[in-house]
């Protein structure tokens, strides 16, 4: 009886000691990926990109027009040319494939370091906007909203830090 009584007074202690826990800090959360795509400078960005991706589609396109084109005549004239005369003709378009290729792997390349610095750039703006924002509002913790499971809508300032970096961004 007296391990009981123990027990009970114990938890019954433990209890009233408890003291419920409230969190001082300022949390919000942002879409990330939202504010990236849809600022005035990310679609800039990336319109950009898309060009200079189209302009070399076209240009490859070309070329691999010639080089479809230079193997329907090796394949048109092959009872016509000498053996010799056709592995020229062969080793040629094999050169010329291993260029196209060579180039189109440059392009590529280009094109993703161009991304890569623009977007970096781009995102090193928008932390210290961000930074910046912390610090006038007084915010501590700010998380991006792929981690939130669920939130309310009111702690999500998507949509406010979008419109500050239209407006600081140009």
């Amino acid at each position: 009886m007296n391990k009981i009584i123990l027990i009970l007074s114990t938890f019954i202690i433990f209890f009233f000691t408890i003291s419920i826990s409230k969190s001082n800090e300022k949390i919000i959360f942002i879409d990330f990926e939202y504010i990236v795509n849809n600022s005035d400078r990310g679609k800039l960005i990336f319109k950009d990109l898309n060009s200079k991706k189209n302009e070399n589609i076209k240009k490859l396109k070309i070329k691999e027009k010639k080089l479809k084109d230079q193997e329907k005549d090796i394949k048109l004239k092959k009872e016509i040319l000498s053996k010799d005369e056709l592995n020229n003709k062969l080793v040629s378009l094999n050169e010329n494939i291993k260029i196209f290729q060579k180039k189109k792997k440059n392009m590529e390349n280009e094109l993703n370091k161009i991304k890569n610095k623009q977007m970096n750039n781009f995102i090193n703006q928008i932390n210290s906007i961000l930074e910046k924002y912390m610090n006038d509002q007084s915010v501590d913790i700010m998380f991006n909203s792929k981690n939130i499971l669920i939130g309310k809508k009111t702690i999500n300032k998507t949509e406010d830090i979008l419109k500050l970096i239209n407006e600081k961004i140009k």
